[in-house]
């Protein structure tokens, strides 16, 4: 019974596997036809610049937007659908490219390379779940995953330049169509993803922006994930340039042959399928920091330089070859790193930014080593390049106490997918304990005020001291001011009390009023009188 549940468990993993195989075939081989293609038709390195960043820009910004609908829709959904559209896209270039003008092919190419980045994206969320259901080590499948790219580089690159030189450009192209419908295919027929148990009351979805919101504010707080991106935008800007500009001039200007395309890639992919051999079998045992140092030190700068001085195509090949050994072991160590630190609720959004924070260095790489091999010429734009990747490679040295957390493998703790952000927020102003209660921006409740002494035991309940002691300093200083304003109160009380106790003591009654009397009427008087004076 265990013997028969183990295949159908590693079924989905085996199909993410082979689909990413396939898928990365196409892509590769395309990688080598499509600059061929156009500087063969125009002859001009800055043509061929425009046309990857045309494929570029979309994949890069696919990265941000996409990756909140990959949430909604289902990594499983989105990677097949994506896949059967870009078959339908590179198909229609292959069919209309002679007919449609420079502008149309720039279009078509914007659209493929938009749904590729889809791809892409949705396909590595489904590598986690399926590493989970085979019960697989994680380091050492994100290892496999990346020596697919490696494999896929050493089998399309060769594959593509003698299929151009036998054939023509569009032919290969072709083919990639082909690629893509079939790993379309394989996804929807063999990978099944695991139950999901429904939330007894499902949480409300979170709205897009707040979702885009939320990656951002996770990437924004991880300083070393931070130095990873930054570090690899410089690394992509630098090695887009040299793939997609450099190394056909160089193919062109020394050997004159397609086929030398195949050779050149073909040498770097061989070195890292022998550098990702050994790195799975040692990834356990390896210590990630030096690992990722030293071999970004190997196959960055090197590969870069080695065309500006030298045009013997042994020693390119030398070079090209212990640079693939070097970078095998980065992108695993990156990818593991990813999947360990980031929760899976915040997988989606987080890869997407991620890988669009790190690819934006490959549109603007494509249009700089145009401009430089056209303006400055093909062995100054390499020495350029070789010296800014050499510069961006040193920083796991000069940043030690950030990078050598690449060596801690403690997994994430989990959220809830589908909750969004919960923010109590405990704030103080004009006098008042305010609680605000917030899910993303939406309020969930009117501001609630607290008297202070609320506000101290809810700052207490969370045990942490300094908050507490600043809580208490603001209660403190409340105290105070209530007091002086008190005493302030109490003694102009005292003195209008005083006042109007003088007021009161200090004043003399007015006398009683002496009502005057009427005089009464003159009388005669009786008994002797006066004589009157005689008369004149």
């Amino acid at each position: 019974m265990t013997g028969a549940a183990l295949p159908r468990r590693r079924g989905g993993l085996v199909g993410v596997l082979l689909a990413e195989t396939i898928s990365q075939v196409g892509t590769k081989m395309t990688f080598v036809a499509l600059p061929w293609l156009v500087l063969v038709d125009t002859g001009s390195p800055t043509m061929m610049g425009l046309v990857a960043a045309a494929e570029m820009v979309p994949y890069v910004a696919v990265g941000v937007l996409g990756a909140p609908w990959i949430d909604r829709l289902g990594a499983w959904r989105v990677t097949v659908d994506a896949d059967l559209l870009s078959a339908v896209a590179l198909t229609g270039l292959v069919l209309g490219y002679r007919d449609l003008g420079f502008g149309a092919l720039l279009v078509l190419v914007a659209v493929a390379g938009g749904l590729r980045g889809l791809s892409d994206r949705a396909r590595a969320v489904l590598l986690r779940p399926m590493i989970e259901q085979a019960g697989a080590e994680t380091t050492r499948v994100t290892g496999l995953y990346d020596g697919i790219g490696r494999l896929t580089t050493l089998i399309g690159a060769p594959v593509g330049g003698l299929l151009i030189a036998w054939t023509d450009p569009l032919t290969v192209l072709g083919v990639d169509a082909a690629t893509f419908a079939a790993s379309g295919l394989i996804v929807a027929a063999l990978v099944r993803m695991p139950p999901v148990v429904p939330p007894d009351e499902p949480a409300p979805r979170e709205p897009y922006l707040e979702s885009l919101r939320g990656g951002f504010g996770y990437l924004r707080h991880d300083r070393l994930i931070l130095g990873v991106l930054v570090m690899l935008f410089v690394s992509n800007l630098a090695t887009q340039a040299h793939q997609v500009v450099f190394v056909p001039l160089w193919v062109s200007q020394r050997l004159g042959t397609p086929a030398g395309l195949g050779v050149v890639f073909g040498s770097f992919a061989l070195g890292a399928v022998v550098g990702n051999v050994a790195f799975t079998a040692m990834a356990e045992r390896l210590p990630r920091y030096l690992t990722l140092t030293a071999g970004y030190l190997v196959g960055g700068a090197p590969r870069m330089l080695v065309l500006a001085f030298t045009d013997e195509l042994p020693v390119v090949v030398a070079v090209l070859f212990l640079s693939g050994v070097g970078l095998a072991a980065v992108n695993p160590i990156i990818g593991a790193v990813l999947y360990q630190r980031v929760p899976v609720a915040y997988q989606a959004r987080v890869f997407g930014l991620a890988a669009a924070f790190a690819y934006a260095g490959l549109p603007v790489g494509s249009l700089v080593g145009g401009w430089l091999a056209q303006g400055a010429g093909l062995t100054a734009g390499l020495l350029v390049c070789g010296l800014v990747l050499l510069a961006a490679t040193s920083s796991p040295v000069f940043g030690y106490r950030t990078w050598r957390r690449l060596d801690d493998t403690s997994t994430a703790f989990d959220v809830p997918e589908t909750v969004p952000p919960l923010t109590v927020t405990l704030a103080y102003a004009d006098g008042t304990w305010r609680v605000l209660a917030t899910r993303g921006r939406v309020e969930l409740a009117a501001p609630r005020e607290l008297d202070p002494a609320a506000a101290l035991r809810t700052v207490g309940a969370l045990e942490v001291p300094e908050a507490y002691a600043a809580a208490e300093r603001i209660v403190a200083g409340e105290r105070e001011q209530a007091q002086a304003e008190a005493e302030r109160l109490r003694a102009l009380l005292a003195d209008a009390q005083a006042r109007l106790a003088r007021l009161e003591c200090g004043s003399v009654r007015p006398p009683d009023r002496v009502v005057p009397q009427p005089v009464p009427p003159a009388t005669e008087l009786t008994g002797p009188s006066r004589p009157r004076p005689p008369r004149r």
